[in-house]
């Protein structure tokens, strides 16, 4: 997604890169692994949120390039290139969204492939932000939604104010790809993932991550 938007430095010391979002003397992308799952992730944001250094959709975009699409939401303009894809045949397409009693009418479904691709839609951005989107965007209406259940408690903790229980977008995305029988990309991203939270951490004091290689 092109934009003019830079990513906001974590530390007066380093400016941030405009891809990982981590300082510069920390920056994953150079040993970035590339992956390229069977199932689609088409991210569905604003740009402010795209752009914030904590930001985990930019993140899978990077390890698994062929497979992820970011996708600009407005208040005012549609997302073509998104809606043509919803209307696409070739794929199957879900909804990945928390539902809450007697918010939604949508039932939760089990994730069960039908021969065509599989597409799974997320929110990206703080959970007030994704209810905002969900509310605002008819062309996501109809969509069969698949609510996560992990058994799992979320690692990330970048950001005050999460909700208890959901997971950030790359977890999502792991943890579909674990579901639907896809260990080995799935394994590789949540990696690569924890990698980068310690490394944003260590980006925060302006320090470099130092890590072990074993042989």
């Amino acid at each position: 997604m092109n934009s003019d938007y830079k990513i906001k430095q974590i530390t007066r010391l380093y400016d941030s890169c405009n891809q990982c979002g981590l300082p510069i003397i920390n920056c994953l992308c150079s040993t970035a692994p590339k992956v390229k799952t069977s199932s689609k992730f088409w991210i569905l944001s604003t740009e402010k949120e795209f752009y914030r250094p904590s930001n985990t959709a930019r993140l899978l975009k990077l390890i698994n390039p062929h497979s992820t699409e970011l996708f600009l939401w407005e208040r005012t303009k549609m997302p073509d290139k998104l809606i043509t894809n919803l209307n696409n045949d070739i794929y199957e397409p879900f909804l990945l969204f928390p539902i809450e009693d007697n918010q939604t009418k949508c039932p939760k479904l089990e994730y069960k492939s039908e021969g065509k691709i599989p597409a799974f839609i997320i929110i990206d951005g703080t959970w007030k932000e994704a209810r905002k989107i969900l509310r605002k965007s008819s062309y996501l209406e109809n969509l069969p939604i698949i609510s996560l259940e992990p058994n799992f408690k979320s690692i990330y903790d970048l950001r005050r104010g999460a909700k208890d229980g959901n997971l950030c977008t790359i977890e999502t995305a792991i943890e579909v790809l674990a579901i639907s029988g896809d260990d080995k990309h799935s394994q590789v991203i949540n990696d690569f993932y924890n990698l980068f939270l310690k490394s944003y951490k260590a980006g925060l004091s302006g320090h470099k991550l130092i890590t072990s290689n074993k042989n």
